[in-house]
């Protein structure tokens, strides 16, 4: 009896584990065209096509400005938000899909007939077109504002309110919340984010699950679960002697800190106490080589250098090498890309390729060959 109950566990064990690896999604697969790039070279995939509001014409490239990109490790797609202030208010998300290396809108973004005072809440749309999910965030400027969690499927808009537009008449400045993404229902939540002012920035700390946000004098902690808010720094602006505006925050996982740059590319250190955040450190850096001049700033990590890439001006690329305290430049062959687009550019892991939006062109860039396994 006892061997027969032994049997007919092994074999329910087997069919579980068979369903559960039918059920699982497949692993991402390289993009050939991707994975024939040479090092330090690009490729052009073609201007940016963003679906344009109804009635707005044709703004939708304005969906960059100010705004910024992040990696969507549970679909394997980069995403994007944002626009306002003087351009377009679009509310779609814009996601990159790796097969077809093009756009695509994940939902029809409100018609500018909605685009009225009384249908603000918050920095949200109350209502909009017929079979749309509302209420959903306006469009606004989202800087190094936007994250998708390792271990939450959702997408989260840090940024919290943006000035006026001319696609709006009589809508001003607003404030509001930041917004949650959910992938599986399509559906957006309103919270509130003290740090997603003008010029900030966020990082998401895979250890700790949280995220860390810098905006002018203060840093803050954000807990993506529970949607609160902590402060653990502040004056740090005049007890170090550093701006903070307009940057980019980055975890270096060889460390397991956080890096800003800021436009003004004057790096600063957060060594995070994970125990109590509040006794976190920050360390203004002082670094050799030559950095980027200018106030395109978005970095990210590159796990096979171990430095952190990105500042893409007058076609280089800069790398900064904590390890070593170093700033390098790359002259980038093949597309000419230029300067990038504010904070428009993201790593893709599966590719081992930087996408970068530039002069209203997507391109594709590695900046070093992965070792042969």
């Amino acid at each position: 009896m006892m061997r027969a109950r032994t049997v007919l566990t092994m074999l329910l064990a087997a069919q579980l584990g068979a369903h559960a690896a039918q059920s699982a999604p497949p692993k991402p697969q390289p993009n050939p065209k991707l994975a024939a790039l040479p090092e330090h070279t690009a490729i052009d995939l073609g201007p940016t096509k963003f679906l344009a509001p109804e009635g707005e014409g044709e703004t939708a490239d304005g969906v960059t400005d100010y705004s910024g990109m992040t990696y969507d490790p549970h679909n394997h797609r980069i995403l994007l938000f944002g626009g306002g202030h003087a351009t377009t208010f679009t509310d779609a998300v814009y996601a990159f899909d790796f097969e077809t290396l093009a756009w695509k809108a994940l939902y029809k973004p409100t018609s500018q007939r909605f685009y009225k005072k009384e249908n603000m809440e918050n920095g949200f749309w109350k209502a909009g077109d017929e079979g749309g999910l509302y209420p959903r965030p306006v469009g606004r400027h989202t800087y190094d504002l936007l994250i998708v969690p390792d271990h939450r499927k959702e997408f989260l808009v840090l940024r919290s309110g943006c000035g006026p537009s001319s696609v709006a008449p009589g809508i001003g400045y607003f404030g509001g919340g930041g917004g949650a993404y959910d992938f599986a229902t399509g559906k957006w939540e309103r919270y509130d984010v003290p740090f997603g002012g003008y010029g900030a920035a966020a990082e998401y700390d895979p250890i700790s699950k949280k995220i860390v946000g810098s905006s002018g004098q203060t840093v803050f902690v954000f807990d993506p679960e529970t949607r609160a808010s902590t402060k653990i720094l502040n004056d740090v602006q005049d007890k170090y002697k550093f701006s903070a505006y307009s940057g980019t925050l980055v975890y270096y996982p060889p460390d397991q800190c956080m890096y800003a740059i800021p436009d003004s590319k004057g790096i600063w250190k957060l060594e995070l106490n994970r125990e109590d955040f509040r006794k976190s450190k920050i360390t203004a850096i002082e670094a050799s080589g030559e950095k980027p001049k200018g106030s395109e700033c978005a970095f990210a990590y590159d796990p096979v250098t171990k430095t952190l890439v990105g500042g893409v001006l007058e076609n280089k690329f800069w790398a900064y090498d904590p390890a070593k305290n170093t700033w390098t430049s790359t002259e980038i062959a093949g597309a000419k890309i230029g300067t990038m687009t504010f904070h428009c550019l993201a790593y893709d892991p599966v590719n081992n390729v930087f996408i970068i939006i530039a002069n209203r062109r997507t391109y594709a860039f590695r900046y070093k060959a992965a070792p042969k396994k």
